[in-house]
């Protein structure tokens, strides 16, 4: 059977999953927008590489108009694009500091998921938000992160029940820890940017609602009989 092209959107292009997502879709042939804040690299020439900043609403409406000029409609948006700080909440915090925080977690991904609903071509088309673990109990250290993941995994969950009827299937990516610069020198065992790609990639196919790889897919399980348990082992990560 004869493979058809998508055409698929990319946030967070530039490193790590965002990356390794860019390049397994090129691979196979399909078109690609690769966005992040500095300009990504573009390996194929069916990669369209766009520098906006998407906690921005100027990076977001940037990257609107290159959707418009691009007249391809859009099969697969992957709102990726995300960054983790650690803060003191009994310490002083610059207010920026956690305003980017919010912008690009969890307001990013709603906007962007609201303005590209027009490009989207209906049916069989997909939305793809990648939350994270500690969505389900936060990591201490990382509180405002914690609360961006947990908000975008419940707006994931509505917008799926509102688009059932429009054939537009929403996809909430778990990741385990993956080897990124954001998880640098914590823990062992992690699972490669390639390898968690590959996993979005095949469930996007598949039609599957849930995409929680490896120990990510343990760990869930673990939390329906023991949240205590997978608590404390989450604020050690």
């Amino acid at each position: 059977m004869q493979y058809i092209r998508k055409s698929i959107v990319v946030t967070g292009a530039s490193r790590g999953i965002g990356a390794a997502l860019v390049n397994a879709y090129a691979a196979q042939g399909d078109e690609v927008i690769a966005v992040a804040r500095s300009l990504p690299k573009a390996s194929r020439s069916n990669i369209q590489p766009l520098a906006a900043d998407l906690a921005t609403d100027a990076g977001i409406a940037r990257l609107v108009r290159a959707i418009e000029e691009w007249g391809q409609g859009v099969d697969i948006l992957i709102n990726n694009a995300g960054i983790q700080n650690e803060i003191a909440l009994t310490g002083f915090i610059e207010p920026a500091t956690i305003d980017t925080e919010i912008a690009l977690n969890l307001a990013s991904p709603i906007k962007l998921s609201l303005a590209l609903m027009p490009f989207l071509r209906g049916a069989g088309s997909t939305v793809v938000n990648v939350t994270s673990l500690v969505a389900l109990h936060p990591k201490p250290s990382a509180p405002v992160y914690s609360a961006t993941k947990a908000g975008l995994s419940s707006f994931t969950r509505a917008l799926r029940h509102q688009m059932s009827g429009k054939g537009i299937a929403v996809v909430e990516v778990i990741p385990p820890v993956v080897a990124t610069d954001m998880t640098a020198g914590r823990g062992h065992g992690k699972l490669s940017p390639e390898d968690m790609a590959a996993a979005i990639i095949a469930g996007v196919a598949q039609g599957a609602t849930l995409v929680a790889p490896g120990k990510s897919r343990l760990v869930m399980r673990l939390n329906r009989f023991l949240p205590g348990l997978v608590a404390r082992f989450l604020a050690k990560e």
